[in-house]
């Protein structure tokens, strides 16, 4: 326990004194130009809360897996692999905060561009998110692209019915034919929804820019996240500092996972924070919409992140 307590110290220790250096990070976290390029993707794809939501998506499978290690050992490569998503996060949270103390220049663009792609989003996940809206605003239903999805969904209904009914009086011989019509169908109507759906968030978004053309997040005092950031990185770090030990050791290393799994509440805790920082970032900044501005940060650190990384992923993949 001696060891791995030294371990997250020297790995904090390290990493403040290349708090404010992004290639000294870089250098030290070591995440891979691939995963980096990989990363930017998936957060462009965080459509619905930004970069909270990249990180609860990056910190999920950690945590199954350390309720997993209460009941069996965890092995080496998977250690390896879930101290590499954390690796990833925790220069996700140091990038934010060397933008939010403005030691990292904002790029010169930042409103979201108009342009969402959906192509990744389930599609349950889809119809989750439209029936979710429906429920909270029946109003929505008159939106065109709700209004065509909901007609979508009505039209998949009834060809999967009629499939059904008629497959069992298709001759075998031409089963393959009838099948290959219905797939061709249901995919021209899968599509159609995931057009109408992209059609819906980037209606969001422009309401969202138009409505604060002024909008930027060098207008609000963000060097007031840069506390809860250093929280969660120094978190995150343990975390990673503690699948590495587990990993190196390979033996007798349950009991501190298991007391890792113990604090998740905690960790889970500041993520959820971060949305409630943002909002008392923009009463600070006199906005009149604090769920809007809010999700707009989430949004904006969303694509700074993503850009940087992106860049960052290709000049190591040159080198």
């Amino acid at each position: 326990m001696v060891e791995l307590e030294k371990r997250i110290s020297g790995d904090w220790i390290e990493i403040k004194s290349k708090a404010n250096n992004l290639p000294g990070l870089l250098e030290f976290l070591a995440v891979p130009a691939l995963t980096m390029r990989s990363a930017s993707g998936k957060l462009r794809h965080c459509v619905e809360q930004g970069i909270v939501e990249f990180k609860r998506t990056l910190l999920a499978p950690v945590l199954v897996a350390l309720e997993t290690s209460r009941y069996k050992s965890l092995d080496g490569a998977e250690m390896g692999e879930h101290e590499g998503s954390l690796s990833l996060m925790l220069l996700a949270i140091l990038v934010q905060r060397l933008l939010a103390t403005q030691v990292l220049p904002l790029s010169k663009q930042q409103k979201r561009k108009a342009v969402v792609d959906v192509e990744t989003v389930g599609l349950n996940a889809i119809l989750a998110d439209i029936n979710a809206r429906v429920k909270a605003n029946p109003a929505i239903r008159a939106n065109l692209a709700v209004k065509n999805i909901l007609m979508q969904v009505q039209l998949y209904t009834r060809e999967n019915q009629k499939m059904r009914e008629l497959l069992p009086t298709i001759k075998p011989d031409m089963r393959t034919a009838f099948l290959a019509n219905f797939t061709r169908t249901f995919g021209n109507i899968v599509g159609s929804i995931r057009r109408q759906y992209a059609t819906l968030l980037e209606e969001q978004v422009e309401s969202l820019q138009s409505s604060q053309d002024t909008f930027s997040l060098a207008n609000l005092p963000m060097k007031d996240l840069a506390p809860l950031l250093a929280t969660q990185a120094r978190e995150i770090s343990r975390m990673r500092s503690t699948f590495g030990h587990a990993r190196d050791e390979k033996y007798r290393t349950r009991e501190i996972l298991v007391r890792l799994y113990e604090s998740r509440q905690g960790m889970l805790k500041m993520i959820e924070d971060e949305s409630r920082m943002y909002r008392r970032v923009c009463q600070k900044g006199l906005q009149p919409d604090l769920d809007a501005c809010a999700l707009w940060i989430a949004n904006a650190y969303r694509d700074e992140i993503a850009g940087i990384l992106d860049r960052q992923g290709k000049r190591d993949s040159a080198t």
